[in-house]
């Protein structure tokens, strides 16, 4: 659902491991499973976890994510967007590595569904309506008769999806329930998600436009672009004071200033930043900001679990 900025080429055809390790956008998963992570860092600090259910959860978020960015390739390719532009990990069926049928994309989800069902038989009717619909964003981000992405709707699909629903969804199967805490962490985690794609959008806004790809980025001028890109950036840092002060033990999450320096530079780069090279670049290092961001929250959990347990 995220790309990050490489060229596709056609000079030499790669191994047939790394074309699907490019087509599934392999490295862009750091966004379904450190959010995995994370919300499990947060039960285990206020509750418990279940470690198979946790590897069966991270094998369905990357299924899926994987059958996203196969189904987002496949209907981009039909709308001509990506004929134009080819910016991003994907690119494989513009230099015919790969065929339109040789896209597994039922296969991904299909994995997706059998590692959460054993998670689905045993939680019932939430989980199963919460996979049903992350299954379905996934697949109608740009597929169906009415794309998500292409209806100005991604950030919010993104929001929802790869934020509070996943932070959400993973905190309720370790604990069986939904606090405030865990919405909070979605939010956070789902506001960097959201500032990839519209890092992505700014990047495209022309050749969208011409493609009838309708995004906030290309809607709206850009000044109202920056903002939101700056917005979705300062979010995450109101949540997370938020968590830190509704639970005063959970200071160690004070780790994520280690995050600051990278999120200053974006904030203050992005209304400057115009050529392709550049928004490339701001891409990149939203992704990795949401790694990083995403990861130290996990630690900060962790620590404090630690020193719990011994005091």
């Amino acid at each position: 659902m995220m790309p990050t900025a490489t060229s596709a080429t056609t000079a030499a055809v790669p191994p047939r491991w790394r074309i699907w390790f490019r087509a599934i956008r392999f490295f862009s998963f750091t966004t379904s499973t450190v959010p995995v992570l994370a919300a499990s860092a947060l039960a285990r600090h206020e509750a418990r976890i279940d470690g198979i259910a946790l590897a069966l959860m991270l094998i369905a978020s990357m299924a899926t994510h994987a059958g996203c960015n196969l189904a987002n390739d496949l209907y981009d390719d039909r709308s001509g967007v990506d004929r134009v532009q080819v910016v991003g990990q994907g690119g494989v069926l513009q230099v015919s590595w790969l065929s339109r049928r040789d896209l597994a994309i039922a296969v991904s989800f299909l994995i997706a569904m059998i590692a959460a069902l054993p998670i689905m038989i045993e939680f019932g009717l939430p989980i199963i309506v919460l996979a049903l619909v992350s299954a379905a964003a996934a697949f109608f981000y740009t597929g169906g008769p009415f794309p998500l992405a292409y209806w100005a709707l991604g950030e919010i699909t993104v929001f929802l999806a790869m934020g509070v629903g996943m932070v959400g969804g993973v905190y309720y199967v370790h604990t069986g329930e939904l606090p405030v805490s865990a919405l909070l962490l979605g939010g956070a985690i789902g506001s960097l998600a959201a500032a990839i794609l519209h890092a992505n959008n700014l990047r495209d806004r022309d050749v969208d436009r011409q493609h009838r790809k309708r995004t906030l980025a290309n809607l709206m001028n850009r000044r109202f672009g920056v903002l939101e890109f700056q917005a979705l950036l300062i979010v995450p840092w109101l949540a997370v004071a938020e968590l830190i002060l509704r639970d005063p033990t959970s200071w160690p999450l004070l780790i994520v200033v280690g995050a600051l320096p990278r999120t200053i530079d974006l904030i203050r780069r992005v209304g400057a930043t115009h050529a392709t090279d550049g928004l490339n670049r701001i891409l990149r290092q939203s992704a990795g900001l949401h790694m990083q961001f995403g990861l130290l929250v996990a630690v900060g959990y962790v620590t404090a679990t630690m020193l719990d347990a011994v005091s």
